[in-house]
């Protein structure tokens, strides 16, 4: 018997299963994976050798941290990957809504496809996120509809459940496009939350929202393979792949919310919220951490630099395995201690795992601070900012403004876009942050 017969019958006994509801959990786990993780392995290498043809690389800059030029499309073989034995084999249990996931899905496709071959602007791309994001909201029906009792807020309004789950989507696609600068790490955070998420699903019983999280993660775990290992056949994910990622990752995450309200095992999980924000703590907290420091020192919070967790990583000399393992044991730990105290409350549980993130995330750049610091221990002057504020020297080195470069170290306040050297992406970016960026103002040390 060929793949093919395979293949119908395996699809023939699951579709049977919507009726008689007796196909084992595993089955269908087995299926996608089976199907996902081959799909996307196979055609990635097309997909490069479409690129290599039609000169379609993310060509290195003076910036850029890696030296030869890759395609940038690998989010389009994740996209096909998790959608063909989703839709073959996974959309049984979906009431109106999988359509929707799908259409938004759609948008973000070709929107990230367009930005990683002819880059768009700013406000198409977010047009873009926006009516991805409505279809969803609106149309699917897939919003926050409860604060579990964070803040004492139960059941929420309307208008106020939808602009809560539309800025939820916002801040985690944009948040995983943002991570999405060094090799393995968007799509290695991604398989840690839809696999944390996809057990949730299983043990609750939500079989094709399992199935949906899993062949994501195949199609991932393919790519990872050769955005990480692979020397001749490197490929990025692209704006096409974060933007992707991020989107499943919501939809599950709010299904995750919705769905300890009303399961039984439930209770298990009072505190739901503060778990999910455990599960999505490296793109919220290194968002909201870059964003923070870039406006307290009069920055646009969308200029290119390295000041994310990533970049103070690799300056400290780790590669981008290394880094991206260690960030990724990061989300493990915090989302580990969200789990074990799943029983103080959402309040408790996040005055611990917040600081304790901030912190965590801001030690590698402490550390190069002070390694900095031995070998240019106080520069001659003081930086004075555009509109006039000071900045004690400590927290210049603090904030991971100063770049060594030919022993100059260098502030800007002024950005350009600039292409990212590892997914492609253009600063809107909020996507990229590998770049050094050039200087208005110059430190010299002593």
């Amino acid at each position: 018997m060929d793949f093919i017969s395979i293949f119908g019958a395996i699809s023939a006994q699951i579709h049977i299963a919507e009726y008689a509801a007796e196909v084992p959990w595993y089955f269908v786990i087995l299926a996608v994976v089976l199907v996902a993780f081959p799909v996307t392995y196979t055609v990635i290498p097309s997909i490069i050798n479409f690129v290599r043809v039609k000169n379609l690389f993310d060509n290195p800059n003076d910036r850029a941290s890696h030296t030869s030029a890759v395609p940038t499309l690998g989010g389009a073989a994740v996209f096909l990957g998790m959608i063909v034995p989703t839709t073959l084999f996974g959309d049984l249990g979906f009431d109106h809504e999988f359509k929707f996931i799908i259409s938004g899905l759609l948008i973000l496709f070709f929107a990230g496809i367009k930005d990683d071959i002819l880059i768009i602007s700013v406000r198409t791309k977010l047009i873009s996120e926006i009516i991805a994001i409505l279809i969803v909201v609106f149309l699917g029906n897939i919003r926050v509809t409860d604060f579990h009792g964070f803040f004492g807020i139960h059941e929420l309004p309307y208008i106020i459940s939808i602009l809560f789950t539309m800025f939820m989507f916002v801040v985690v696609i944009n948040g995983f496009n943002l991570i999405d600068g060094i090799d393995g790490l968007a799509s290695g955070v991604g398989m840690l939350s839809l696999t944390g998420l996809g057990i949730w699903f299983i043990i609750s019983d939500d079989l094709s929202y399992a199935a949906f999280c899993f062949s994501t993660v195949a199609a991932l775990a393919a790519f990872f393979r050769f955005n990480v290992f692979s020397k001749t056949n490197k490929i990025f994910l692209g704006d096409t792949g974060s933007l992707i990622i991020g989107m499943v990752v919501t939809v599950f995450t709010i299904r995750f919310l919705e769905g300890s309200l009303t399961h039984p095992l439930g209770s298990l999980l009072v505190s739901a919220p503060a778990i999910a924000i455990g599960l999505l703590i490296v793109p919220l907290i290194d968002t909201l951490r870059v964003f923070t420091l870039r406006i307290s020192i009069g920055k646009s919070p969308f200029v290119a630099d390295r000041m994310h967790m990533h970049h103070k990583l690799l300056d400290l000399g780790l590669n981008h395995l290394h880094s991206t393992l260690l960030i990724l044991a990061y989300n493990l730990v915090i989302l580990g201690m969200a789990l074990a105290m799943r029983g103080l409350g959402n309040i408790k549980i996040l005055m611990i795992i917040l600081p304790t993130a901030a912190f965590l995330s801001s030690v590698p750049g402490i550390i190069l601070r002070y390694k900095r610091n031995l070998h240019y221990p106080k520069p001659k002057t003081r930086a004075t900012w555009p509109k006039g504020w000071i900045i004690p020297d400590t927290l210049i080195y603090l904030m991971g403004e100063r770049n060594m470069v030919h022993n100059e170290l260098a502030l800007d306040f002024g950005g350009k876009d600039t292409m990212n050297s590892s997914s492609g992406n253009t600063d809107y970016k909020m996507s990229d942050d590998r770049d050094y960026v050039e200087s208005d103002v110059e430190i010299y040390p002593d």
